[in-house]
C-alpha cells in the first residue's frame, strides 16, 4: 500500500494515549505518523523541517496548551499546517485558534474518516480511493469501523 507522499507527514501532539493510538494506527494506513503526548517532548525531539508537515494538536494537555505549541513550532515548520483538535471548543477557544492561525479547528469526538479528509484537503491530495474504501477492499468488510 502506498503512502500519500513521501514528503507529507502527520505529526500528532495528544495526551491521551488511547486516542493517540487510534489516531496512529488509523493515519499511517496513508501517511507517514509521528506521535507525542506532550509539547515538551515535541520541541524537544522533533527537527526543524521545510517539509510538508500537518500537526493535529490537542488543546488541552499537561505543560504548554495547543495555542502555544503552534506559536513555538511555527518558525521551525514554516511549511506545516495546523489542525487543533479538542473536546472544549466554546466561542473563546474558537476564537483563539482562529486567532492563532490554525488551518482548521476539529471538534471531539471526530470520525477518522472526517479527520483524514480534513489532512488530505489541507495537503491539496485528491484520493483516488477514501481510506475507508481501501480497508474494506482490503479486508472485504467494514464491520471493524464505526462510521
Amino acid at each position: 500500500m502506498s503512502k500519500v507522499e513521501p514528503a507529507s507527514q502527520i505529526v500528532i501532539v495528544e495526551d491521551n494515549v488511547e486516542a493517540n493510538n487510534l489516531l496512529r494506527d488509523w493515519l499511517k494506513l496513508k501517511f507517514t505518523v509521528t506521535c507525542f503526548l506532550d509539547a515538551e517532548s515535541t520541541l524537544r525531539i522533533l527537527p526543524p523541517s521545510g517539509d510538508r508537515i500537518v500537526f493535529l494538536i490537542d488543546y488541552n494537555m499537561p505543560g504548554d496548551n495547543g495555542l502555544v505549541l503552534k506559536k513555538k513550532l511555527e518558525s521551525r515548520f514554516p511549511n506545516a499546517k495546523y489542525i487543533l483538535i479538542s473536546g472544549l471548543f466554546d466561542a473563546k477557544l474558537t476564537e483563539a485558534g482562529k486567532a492563532a492561525g490554525f488551518d482548521a479547528l476539529v471538534p471531539k469526538p471526530f470520525g477518522m474518516p472526517a479527520i483524514t479528509q480534513k489532512i488530505e484537503d489541507l495537503l491539496g491530495v485528491k484520493p483516488k480511493e477514501s481510506l475507508v474504501d481501501m480497508v474494506k477492499r482490503q479486508t472485504g468488510k467494514l464491520s471493524l469501523f464505526a462510521l
